[in-house]
């Protein structure tokens, strides 16, 4: 395996970048963001930063492996080392001479391969994400506005979110309260549809007035 494929860890079928060095390559060089969900070493108990590990969407694991920018591994768990080989350390031994050898686990790393779709909406969901992505801008989950995606022109650093992205058919009542909250935060809310060959993206204007969605058609 080259030394340039990232790898993202495996945890209850999340993906995880645990190294620091790929976090920034990520980033900077492939515009994926993840999710910053670790502590920082420093300042523990607070909640306004966070730091390593960085999850990644399930739409971020599945385009990174798919162009060799990455692989999904495993490490095999404790239960599974040889207990002959491994020293049995007192819950109440305070000495500085203690050691823990990791050895056996890095050596053991295990390739492991991508899990299927469940239903249309993840495969619907992982079109648009490799749609967006392949044109430039940034994603995000878009839960806290509910959407799916939430879509930057830029690094999130730098730029606020534009849009909204949802990869779902919506009623009429989840429609008017979803277009409210996208104008209450200046983005426009889009709903992707898959046509079999491309995505359609339509964007929806709230009419105060009349109370309507009015939709027209949007290209990125």
């Amino acid at each position: 395996m080259s030394n340039n494929v990232i790898d993202i860890h495996m945890i209850n079928s999340k993906g995880f970048i645990w190294n620091a060095n790929d976090w920034y390559i990520l980033r900077t060089t492939h515009h994926m963001l993840g999710s910053l969900v670790g502590t920082l070493p420093s300042t523990p108990r607070q909640e306004d930063q966070n730091g390593l590990p960085c999850l990644l969407l399930p739409e971020e694991v599945r385009l990174l492996v798919e162009n060799c920018i990455a692989r999904t591994v495993e490490y095999p768990s404790f239960t599974s080392l040889n207990t002959n080989k491994t020293a049995k350390i007192n819950q109440l031994d305070t000495s500085h001479n203690v050691t823990i050898h990791l050895d056996e686990i890095c050596s053991n790393i295990i390739e492991v391969p991508l899990p299927e779709f469940m239903n249309n909406l993840e495969r619907t969901r992982y079109k648009v994400f490799k749609d967006l992505w392949s044109k430039g801008f940034y994603l995000t989950c878009g839960m806290k506005f509910g959407g799916d995606f939430l879509v930057y022109e830029g690094d999130p650093l730098a730029y606020h979110a534009k849009y909204i992205v949802n990869c779902r058919d919506l009623d009429k009542q989840i429609m008017v309260s979803r277009s409210r909250v996208s104008s209450i935060t200046n983005k426009k809310m889009v709903l992707a549809k898959d046509d079999g060959n491309s995505i359609m993206y339509l964007i929806y204007h709230l009419d105060d007035t009349s109370q309507n969605n009015n939709k027209i058609n949007y290209s990125f």
